[in-house]
Formats: C-alpha cells, structure tokens, sequence
C-alpha cells in the first residue's frame, strides 16, 4: 500500500508541475508554442537524470543505503522550495530564449523535479526486492494513471480556482507530504530488508533469459518517436490556435494513457486492433496536411481530432510495441532508463534539431511514418496478431483470420505505406516551397515570404507566420504604399490614425504597435510622426526590412524595440517613463495564437500608462477560431473606458482581409467623430451578457473558442 500511495502522489506532482511552472514562465517568453516543447524538453531530461540516478543507486548501492541515500537527498531539497520562479529570471534578450528557460528551470524546479521523477522506478526496484512474486511493472500504470490525474484536474480544477503563485505554494505543500509517503515506503523496506525470503529459483529460471542487444536500441527508438509526434502534434495545434494549457495537456494526457495501457496488462496492447487502426487514420491525416500546406482552412474540432488521434494511435503503437519487448524485472531500472532517454532524444530534436533543418514542423508527418517504420521492424523481431481465443472461434474461416496472415504481408503493408507517405511528404515539401522568396524556422515559429501574380498588376509579396497572413505588399509603385490586409484605411486601425484629432489637426502622431508583421502600419507615417514597433522575433524586422518597404520607407521616424512588446514596455515604464503614445497598437499574433498575456488586466493597465490621457487603444481581434469580443468588452468597461467595434470585409484585388478590432479611449472628440461612428458595429447582447476578465493568474480561453 505505502508503494503504491507514494508512487501515485509522485506521479501527480511530476506531472502538475509541469503545466505550472509552463504557464508560469510563458508570458516571459512571447507566448510561443515553443515554450511548452522547451518545458517539456527539459521535463524529459529531467526525467532522464532521475531514472539514471534510481538505475545507478539500485545497482551500486545495498538496499539500507539506498533508503538513506534517498532520504538525504530529499532533505536537502527541501531548502529550494518554494519553486516560485524569481521575477529577477525574466530575460533581458530574445537571442537564446531556449537556453534561457531551460537554465530558468533548473534553478527552480529543477531538483526536486529530479528526485520526484526517480521515485517511480527506485520504489518499483525497492517493491520487486520485498515483494519478488509479484510484478512491477502494474505500479508504473498506476504512476501514469496518477500522471493522467494531475494533467487532467489542472485545466478544469486547479488553473480556474488557484492564482499562479497559490499554485507553486500548493505543489511545494505537495511536494513535502511525498517526502513523508517515501519516508514511511523505505522504512518499510530498511526494516523488512535483512528478513526477506530468497528469490524462488523458479522465478529465477524464467526471468534469466539473456536480454538482446537490439532490443535496448528498439526501446530507444519507440519512446523518442513517441516523444516527437507528442510535441510535433502540440506544436501544429497550438501555432494556429492559442498556447494555453488546454491544448498542452489535452495531446499528453492522451500520450500518458497510452502508457496505462500498454503497462496496465498485455491484454490491452491488441496489435490486431491498434496496428490496422494507425494504418487506417493516416490517410486522413496526411488530407488535412495538404490542405493546410495549401493554406486552406479547416474545421477546428476536424483538426484537433483527426491530428490528436492520429498521435494517441500513433504512440499506442509505439509504445505497445515498447512493452512487448520489456526485459524481466530485474532489469527494471535499465529500461525505464532506456525510455527516458528515446524521449529526451526525441524531445531534444523536436526542440533543438527540427528548427535548423526544417523549413515547417515536418517532424509531424516524419514522425508519422517513423511510427508506420518502427512498427514492421518489431513485427519482424516478435510477429504475430495474438487474437483472443473467443474472437478467432467465431471466425468462420480461419484460412483467412487476421491472426493467420503472413508476418511478411503485414511487414510489406507497413513499409509499403511509411514509403508512400514519405513521398507524401516531399511532396508537400516541394508545394511549401512553391513561390517562396524566403523561409524561415525559429523559436517562435515559420515565417515565409511568398510572391504571387508575378508580371501581373496584382503582382505582391506575402508575409505567412504558419498559415496565417502577415502582410502583402504590392510591388507595383503606385500602390506600394496603400495599406492591405488587416490595416486598411477602414479598418480599425485605419480609422484610429486618420480620424485621431492630431492627425486631423495637421499635427504628428505618436504611435505605438506590438507586433511588426511586413510592418504594413507603416504605410500611414507623415513626416511628423513617430511610430514605435515592439517585435519579440528579430527574425521578422529582418524579412520585413528585405522583402518589404513600410519600415525603410520611414527611416528613422520608426524605431523597432525588440523582445517580448508587454515586457519591454515595463523595462521602459520604469526606466524611462511612459512613451505617451497618441495611439497604441495591439497586433501580436503567434500565427493565428493569441499571446494571452497580452490580453490580460495587468497588461491592459501598462498600455493605458503608455497612452495619453486622450490616447486610444486599438486592439487587433481578428481570429478564425477565437471569439475575443466578450473580453476586450469587458475590459474596457473595467478601466471605465468606452469601446467600440469596427469590423471590415476583405477585398482580394485590394489585398484587404476581413479585420476586427476594437477600439478603447474616452476621448470623445474621437469616439463621437461622425466619421468614426458611422464605421462602428453595435456589440452583441451575447458580448454584453458574458462576464468575462483576465488576469495574469487567471484565463480561461477554452470559453471563448468559436462553437
């Protein structure tokens, strides 16, 4: 029992943790969907060292001092909680945001991480010593059981009712109360251990079979494949949708069942079933890919069913055939060893390898077919369907049974459709680049400039962060300086500078925007203006300054601040003061994500202290999956300020997208401008009924995805 309670409540903690500290640090970082894989790189290493330290201490180590050795240790680590990141840890750059959150985490939460997750395989060892009839391996499905607890509770019961710092307090809480379950498991066993029985020669004569070298290598592979279509999957969802913990936790607590599964009983594992299966749904993936690859929309729920599933399929059969080549239990510690160590490699690729060899996250269909390739190679290492007995009695003609069919015919089957979907790939490779002047893969996602209608009149440059525009720009002189896409002269934005009483006025404009896109913006600038970008990714002014013209156009009347816009506006705050923006921009999108620390009350508050006291905020809510109207509403109304709503239809031979935004001021002389009104929406009773506000320790976008 005290095995079992302690190995649970690790297993929660180890897992609880990480949508914490994740959530924690994400705003520090830009939003990216490359934090949590980062995170989650890091979460794997850490996973690493502790199953390494508990395979060392249980091979080294007599059991006594194995017990006090731990014990020690988990003392110690009692001096670091709690595990509340420093505020001094926000980085002052954008250069190495990767290494700068994984150093950030292991002056955190680092060491305890480690030592909660080693508990899992040490107790396991310590169990199969006082226990040698029984299995281990049932106490690693109730670990992840506990896993699937604690990433499940959070989005639905943590994250709504506890503030951030509330939550590093309660986990650091936790985190002592397991010392004390660990405390009670290993005294068991020091006290129990110089009386245990021998281990029976019986068990002996069966668990002596010699282990094959090539399986320790199969182990590796599975759990590092496993590992990339987990973060390969999260990152496709979260690029075009919203990085929140919802859509982190929804593709893991799938990748954590999959280990219940596998490791609960072989029964579960049916390879009749889970292999056809992944064979069957690929095909409707790889539809989906093409469609997206050609920047064609899809449907939401489509998406996040057909990707997710196909992942959970995908890494059933991964790790089914894991465990199916599992070694005896005296060789625990080395396996569990041997996975952490294929999803360290397949975490570190995703985070470190992908973006430098890849132009997109190809690591998503690669590893797709990796798992069709894997799948044959331990087919011919251990073949056979192993059907139950009470469904091969009803088939009528065995002749042709599932279970009867050539070994060699399933292995075709899977290495035949790993070819074809590989060449499926190329070939989405070759159509990606199609008309591509530049691509460009980073930290915080893909952007490409593509140009289209050349020698035509419609001849532009496009500006793409994933599938998403980010500007156009016509290359033909007469319209080159027109605004396009999202920022025409009637849209939102477009309104807020035409309209503003400076402007009117023959005076310059003082104009702030967070996110820099092609810079399109920039094609309102006079002579008398100042327009300031803040632009967390130097990638994009590099491209925007290359391939595009607003921001050289404008010389030195626009300055680009690089780093995370909300927390370079602090910095500037208390340095220098407020920039006394006439007008403030808000357009940071993470392809079609929304950057939710942007939209929260404490950043509402800094924008109202960067504008004028007449100042207007303009806040950009364009989104094909997101209904942000009932949060911008509210906030407004909570600073007493009064909003309205402008939305704008698209125009193809103008380059002008359908845009929505908002704008906030209670500058009057704006706000009732008959030229203003006569552009303004009336907000819905629905956005009026909905109460809805976020704050740095609290937001719930699930809520306000479009049904």
């Amino acid at each position: 029992m005290q095995f079992a309670i302690t190995i649970f409540i690790s297993a929660f903690l180890l897992f609880q943790v990480q949508p914490i500290i994740a959530r924690y640090i994400l705003p520090w970082f830009g939003g990216s969907p490359a934090v949590w894989s980062t995170c989650m790189l890091f979460f794997q290493v850490g996973l690493l060292v502790g199953y390494s330290y508990a395979h060392v201490i249980s091979k080294y180590l007599a059991t006594k001092k194995q017990v006090i050795v731990h014990f020690i240790l988990l003392g110690l680590s009692l001096l670091l909680l709690p595990i509340t990141p420093s505020e001094a840890l926000k980085p002052n750059d954008v250069d190495s945001p990767a290494i700068d959150i994984i150093f950030l985490l292991l002056s955190t939460v680092g060491i305890p991480y480690i030592l909660v997750s080693s508990t899992g395989p040490l107790l396991q060892q310590w169990f199969n010593k006082q226990y040698p009839d029984k299995s281990p391996y049932r106490l690693y499905s109730l670990s992840n059981f506990g896993s699937l607890l604690a990433l499940l509770t959070y989005p639905f019961i943590v994250e709504p009712n506890l503030g951030l710092n509330t939550q590093t307090i309660f986990w650091s809480i936790g985190y002592g109360v397991f010392i004390l379950t660990c405390g009670w498991a290993g005294m068991t066993l020091y006290k129990s251990v110089s009386n245990l029985p021998p281990t029976l020669k019986k068990a002996e004569s069966t668990e002596e079979q010699k282990m094959s070298w090539f399986d320790p290598l199969l182990w590796i592979a599975f759990s590092a494949c496993g590992s990339i279509l987990l973060l390969a999957a999260t990152n496709f969802v979260c690029q075009d949708v919203a990085v929140i913990p919802f859509f982190w936790i929804l593709p893991l607590s799938l990748y954590l069942i999959t280990f219940i599964i596998a490791f609960d009983s072989p029964r579960w594992y049916m390879r009749w079933f889970w292999i056809p299966a992944l064979v069957l749904i690929i095909p409707k993936i790889f539809g989906l890919l093409e469609g997206h690859y050609d920047l064609d929309d899809a449907d939401l729920m489509e998406q996040i069913i057909t990707y997710l599933g196909g992942m959970f399929l995908a890494v059933m059969v991964c790790h089914g055939e894991m465990v199916r080549l599992k070694p005896p239990a005296k060789h625990l510690t080395f396996f569990y060893l041997m996975v952490s160590l294929g999803g360290a490699i397949g975490g570190g690729f995703v985070t470190f390898i992908a973006p430098e060899i890849f132009s997109d996250f190809w690591e998503w269909p690669i590893g797709l077919v990796l798992a069709l390739l894997l799948a044959a190679v331990s087919f011919i290492r251990k073949p056979g369907f192993d059907v139950p007995k009470f469904i091969s009695a009803k088939l009528s003609n065995p002749k042709f049974a599932i279970w009867a069919i050539s070994p060699t015919c399933v292995v075709i089957v899977l290495v035949g459709g790993a070819v074809y979907f590989g060449i499926k790939t190329t070939e989405f490779q070759d159509n990606f680049s199609k008309g591509v002047l530049t691509s460009n893969r980073n930290f915080y996602g893909v952007i490409r400039v593509i140009e289209s209608s050349k020698g035509k009149s419609l001849h532009r440059y496009k500006m793409y962060h994933g599938q998403i525009n980010h500007g156009i720009q016509f290359q033909d002189p007469k319209k080159m300086r027109k605004p396009t896409t999202y920022f025409s002269s009637h849209s939102g934005i477009g309104i807020a500078i035409r309209r503003h009483p400076k402007r009117l006025n023959k005076q310059g404009i003082h104009l702030g925007i967070i996110g820099l896109g092609s810079g399109t913006i920039g094609a309102y600038l006079k002579p008398k203006d100042k327009f300031v970008y803040y632009e967390i990714d130097p990638d994009v002014e590099r491209i925007a300054r290359q391939y595009f013209t607003y921001l050289n156009d404008g010389g030195e009347r626009i300055e680009v601040v690089l780093g995370d816009g909300r927390i370079s506006m602090e910095k500037e705050l208390k340095e220098q003061g407020s920039r006394k923006f006439d007008i403030l921009a808000i357009d940071a999108f993470s392809g079609d994500a929304i950057p939710i620390h942007l939209l929260t009350q404490e950043a509402f508050k800094l924008y109202f202290q960067h504008l004028t006291n007449n100042g207007v905020l303009a806040v950009h809510i364009s989104n094909k999956y997101v209904d942000l109207e009932p949060l911008i509403y509210n906030m407004a109304k909570k600073f007493n300020m009064d909003a309205v709503l402008i939305e704008k239809g698209s125009n193809t031979s103008k380059g002008i997208k359908a845009s929505t935004w908002v704008l906030i001021s209670n500058n009057q002389e704006f706000m009732q401008h008959p030229r203003v009104l006569a552009y303004v929406d009336p907000w819905s009773t629905v956005v009026q009924q909905k109460k809805i506000i976020w704050t740095d320790d609290y937001s719930n976008l699930v809520e306000l995805l479009e049904q």
